[in-house]
């Protein structure tokens, strides 16, 4: 998963009892989960989404949903997008994907150079900080998703993806980019406070941890939109597509803040 920017944590409000939590936690309090911890990070950011116009990803206006409504809809936004590349190649290969996204130009490129230019595509119409997270976060998954290494070439990419694919299909790439993006999400808010307060690799350990809370809540939820059926025969690049994203997000951003 991505790693943090190293924002100052936010102070007041939310913060305050969630800042507590990660000192009792790193002190050895085991009834501090780091769950708890990720849930009491998006209540206190007021949502997965940043506020319209945020002067900061970890915006200290925690409490009233400042993170919600239109930022948790670029949220949604984008996971539809990257539904619709999944389901694009699924069709058609790496060329139909990135036609489909009117990257075209992009066949035979590197695969460093793809990569980027599909997240930063996905991620394109939203405020600038929005956009640089979810530009992260989606470019994070298609490394994760591909597991290439460096010099990776075209049909290198297009073979991994479709190994991915065939493996875990189009709602694998869904849970892979929502497991990134709150991760980053949370953790750039918090990893301030958690080295602060830490001390060795007590701030290490709970990232990881934190890491691994995230993609269980995000992979049980997936596995329960799909085995409701709600992922069969989905138009991502359509309004079912936009509104199955925007309906992952709320029920994500809900579970998550009632830890």
């Amino acid at each position: 998963m991505g790693t943090s920017k190293g924002k100052p944590t936010p102070s007041g409000g939310e913060w305050t009892p969630l800042k507590n939590d990660i000192t009792d936690h790193l002190g050895g309090d085991n009834g501090v989960t780091p769950g708890r911890i990720v849930g009491g990070t998006v209540r206190a950011l007021g949502g997965l989404g940043l506020p319209s116009s945020a002067a900061d990803p970890s915006s200290t206006g925690g409490a009233g949903g400042a993170g919600g409504g239109g930022g948790r809809t670029s949220v949604g936004r984008a996971t539809s997008r990257l539904g619709g590349f999944g389901g694009a190649f699924q069709s058609g290969g790496l060329d139909e994907a990135l036609g489909a996204l009117g990257l075209g130009d992009l066949k035979g490129r590197p695969a460093s150079e793809v990569i980027a230019r599909i997240a930063e595509h996905l991620a394109e119409g939203d405020d600038p900080l929005q956009r640089d997270i979810l530009s992260d976060a989606l470019k994070d998954t298609l490394i994760e998703v591909a597991a290439l290494e460096e010099g990776g070439e075209y049909k290198d990419l297009e073979a991994a993806l479709q190994a991915f694919f065939d493996k875990n299909g189009v709602e694998g790439l869904v849970q892979s980019f929502l497991t990134n993006y709150v991760f980053d999400r949370v953790w750039n808010a918090v990893e301030n406070h958690a080295e602060f307060k830490a001390e060795g690799a007590g701030a290490e350990a709970l990232g990881i941890a934190v890491g691994q809370a995230c993609r269980s809540h995000v992979e049980s939820l997936i596995q329960e939109v799909k085995a409701a059926g709600r992922f069969d025969k989905t138009d991502w690049f359509g309004p079912g597509g936009l509104k199955l994203g925007n309906e992952l997000v709320a029920e994500l951003e809900e579970r998550l803040k009632a830890l």
